[in-house]
Parts: C-alpha cells; sequence; structure tokens
C-alpha cells in the first residue's frame, strides 16, 4: 500500500510541475514583449542613451555647393561612428579656433561631412553625451555640426557647432583620422543630389536649407506600400486583441469592449486603444520610482520601443519635450532612405470621432522612469516593385506656388523630399515646405 501511495504521490507532483509549467508558459507569446524590453533596459541603456546624439540625416559635402543626404542605417553607420570620435576629440582636447557669427560660406567651402538635428539639441545635453559633461562655449544649441577633415592646409579635422538659434557657431582643431571625402557625385546613377540654398542664393531663409538639384531625366524611385500588421483584411477586434495581448503581463485577465468607435483593452494598471485611423495607445498608469533624468528616460523609451517586434521600419528622434516630471519623445520613420511626413489629418485637434491625433509616427512619454504613454501609427511601409519618376525641378515648383507662399506671412524654415501617407494606402514623394508650424507638400511623381 506505501507504495502505490508513493507512486500516486510521484505522479501527483508530476502534475503539479506539468500545470505549473503550463500556467506560466501558456501565455508566453503575451510575456514577449516585456521580457524584450526588460533586457533591453538591462543590456542597452548606455547605448541607447548615446544615440539620443545621433543626426537625425548625415550629409556629405562634395564641395563646389553639391552634397548627399542619408537618412538610413545611421546605427550601423561607420562614418557616423568616426563622426562622433571626432566630436568627443574636440570637446575634450580639442583647441579652439573661434566663436562667430554663423558663417555657411565658410564651414561649406570645401569637402566634409555634416551632421543635422531635427530639433534645438541642447549643448549641455550634447556635451554630456560626447564625454565631456559641464563643457562650457558661447553656443546654447547645437542644431548642426560640420566636420572638416584634414586637407592641403593641414592634418587636422576641424570640428564646427553650429548654433542656428542664436546664428553662432564655434570651431574646433583635432588630430583625427577622419576619413576626406574621396567619391565623385559626377558618378552616382540616379542619385539625388542638394545644393545650399545660402551657396545657391535662394532669397528663402536665414537658415541654410538643402534643396534637391534639378535633374533633367527625373528621379526613378520605388513606390511604398502600406501594411497593417494589426489586422488581417478588416478592421476586426478580435484579431487586433490577439495582437495588444503583448501588452498585458496577463492576457486572460484583461476587459475588451469597444466604445465611440475605439477599440479598448484594460486590466487594473494597463489600458490599450486602438483607434479608427489606426493609431494605437499604450498607458500604464503603474507608479515609478523617481526622476531618471532625459537622458535615462530616453534610453527606457528607446528600449520600449526596440521591443515593439510590430515596428519594422528604421525611425529617428524628430524632437522632444519636458513636461513638469515627464519626458515626452517623438520619432519619425525612414522609408528607402526619406523621410515619412504624417498628413495633416493625422495632426488635427479637429481629428475625426474615433480617430486619435498625432503629430508623429511614435509618440512616447516616460514618468519616474516609467513608459507612462505609447502612441504610434501602426503601419510598416513596404518597397513596391513598381515605380514612378519625380520632377525635380524646385524654382519651378516654387514658382507655381507662389501665390500660397506669400498669402503666408512665414518665411520658408525647411523643404524636405519624403513620403507621405495617401488615401489609397500607399506613399507617394513629395516637397514639403514648412512655413513656421505650418506645411505645405506637393505630390512630385508621374507614372512611368
Amino acid at each position: 500500500m506505501s507504495k502505490i501511495k508513493s507512486i500516486i504521490i510521484v505522479l501527483l507532483s508530476g502534475l503539479a510541475i506539468y500545470l505549473t509549467s503550463q500556467l506560466w508558459f501558456a501565455n508566453i507569446s503575451s510575456r514577449n514583449f516585456f521580457y524584450s524590453f526588460f533586457l533591453q533596459t538591462e543590456t542597452g541603456d548606455a547605448n541607447n542613451e548615446k544615440s539620443f546624439a545621433w543626426p537625425y540625416r548625415l550629409i556629405t559635402n562634395y564641395g563646389k555647393n553639391v552634397f548627399s543626404i542619408q537618412y538610413s542605417g545611421m546605427d550601423i553607420s561607420k562614418l557616423r561612428e568616426s563622426c562622433d570620435g571626432a566630436i568627443s576629440s574636440a570637446l575634450k582636447e580639442g583647441v579652439y579656433l573661434d566663436t562667430r557669427g554663423l558663417d555657411y560660406a565658410k564651414v561649406f567651402n570645401r569637402p566634409g561631412y555634416i551632421y543635422e538635428y531635427s530639433f534645438n539639441m541642447p549643448l549641455t545635453i550634447f556635451s554630456s553625451i560626447f564625454g565631456r559633461p559641464g563643457f562650457s562655449d558661447k553656443l546654447e544649441y547645437i542644431n548642426s555640426v560640420v566636420f572638416l577633415p584634414p586637407g592641403a592646409d593641414g592634418d587636422e579635422t576641424h570640428v564646427w557647432m553650429l548654433d542656428e538659434v542664436n546664428m553662432i557657431m564655434s570651431g574646433y582643431a583635432v588630430k583625427s583620422t577622419l576619413l576626406p571625402v574621396s567619391a565623385n557625385p559626377e558618378e552616382f546613377y540616379q542619385e539625388i543630389l542638394f545644393e545650399s540654398s545660402v551657396l545657391s542664393a535662394y532669397d528663402l531663409s536665414e537658415k541654410n536649407i538643402f534643396i534637391a538639384r534639378f535633374m533633367e531625366n527625373g528621379y526613378k524611385y520605388p513606390t511604398v506600400s502600406i501594411i497593417n500588421p494589426y489586422v488581417e483584411g478588416e478592421l476586426l477586434m478580435g484579431a487586433i486583441e490577439q495582437k495588444v495581448n503583448v501588452f498585458f503581463e496577463n492576457p486572460s485577465a484583461k476587459l475588451s469592449f469597444m466604445g465611440d468607435n475605439v477599440y479598448t483593452y484594460s486590466d487594473a494598471k494597463t489600458v490599450v486603444k486602438y483607434f479608427q485611423n489606426d493609431v494605437l495607445e499604450y498607458s500604464n498608469y503603474q507608479a515609478g520610482g523617481g526622476d531618471s533624468g532625459i537622458l535615462k528616460s530616453f534610453g527606457t523609451a528607446l528600449g520600449f520601443i526596440k521591443s515593439d517586434s510590430f515596428i519594422q521600419n528604421e525611425y529617428y528622434l524628430a524632437d522632444f519635450a519636458q513636461e513638469d516630471d515627464e519626458y515626452v519623445f517623438y520619432f519619425d520613420f525612414v522609408v528607402n532612405n526619406f523621410p515619412l511626413v504624417l498628413p495633416d489629418e493625422y495632426k488635427s485637434s479637429k481629428i475625426q470621432s474615433g480617430a486619435l491625433a498625432i503629430k508623429h509616427a511614435i509618440e512616447i512619454k516616460v514618468k519616474e522612469g516609467n513608459v507612462v504613454n505609447y502612441r504610434k501609427i501602426v503601419y510598416n511601409f513596404m518597397k513596391d516593385a513598381s515605380g514612378k519618376i519625380a520632377k525635380l525641378d524646385f524654382k519651378m515648383e516654387l514658382a507655381e506656388d507662389r501665390a500660397i507662399l506669400q498669402s503666408n506671412q512665414d518665411v520658408i524654415t525647411d523643404i524636405v523630399l519624403g513620403y507621405k501617407i495617401e488615401r489609397d494606402m500607399k506613399t507617394d514623394l513629395y516637397w514639403i515646405m514648412r512655413l513656421g508650424d505650418q506645411s505645405h507638400s506637393k505630390s512630385l511623381s508621374r507614372m512611368e
């Protein structure tokens, strides 16, 4: 009898272990997001924080007012790594050259490289990231950094930091292995080249703007399809529910309902909403552990985004803001080496019922070290086999739109070539002219 009891105890113990394992692993897919997030937080914070100072685009200056622009591949760019090293050298042991009024002609007068930020980078944060906290200079912000590699006049690299808010710049000389520009842009096939508005005497803005150069035969580029990974043919609550389970530690305990044309899923501390304009919002009501500062908060935000497996395209930091003890970071996508620009209907405060306004592709808020709000357009973007041709003639576009520009009292602050979402779930290439807080855009394509 005791032998039978022993066998029963062994069987029951095995069953208990099996049931425990089933309970733990039953929702393993729902744990992937937070498992990846915590793993990223533990291992990637330092690198994530440093990437706050990566440029949103890296420009190569070939001389003679000819430039190319790189948006893609910042995380694997050897050139970006070399430029980062030049900045660190300039801040730590660079020989001070001068601080003067911003002189584009001086810093664009020979081949080199340019970092551009899409926001006003505070010098205090910039210097801290590159290993010189407390660095003192007359600059308040960094909008661009110009790198002039060694040339005929010596073996030093000159690093000029441009403050386009106060229109001043400071230069430093460093012993650097930053390689000179060796490529010949005339050999590039089907690559868009740009020119400086200041060097070309465009009367647009005091600030320099890079404008695509005229291409007589146009620029051939692929069309881009929009893919929604949260739906399968139709916008169904059940299909979306399976995808948002990853945001819940215990998906089986959540509630789900529809109200005001919004799908809502929630438990005691988490709410996830899916809006009719394909914007997803995650809110977390769990308290954090104190103010972690802007760079630590950015590292947390970036780790959270990297853990979202439904995001497939590259993205860059477009802006940030501080609201009391909260930090908000804004990101936009890069598609086919162009920025993606959201249509105005996403940004309007008078957006239709069941939709959520969003100014950038990803918006994420961190408070006390926790991600408390996360918004994103859910789309991924994929190049098509078919293509179009863009007629790159900015002077013609400027002439055609002169009436619109003259009716707006704001000067043009930027001109960007970028993809823009269209209603047929496609994207097209547009001129986007920014005038103060407003924008004016125009499609450039004709069917091939």
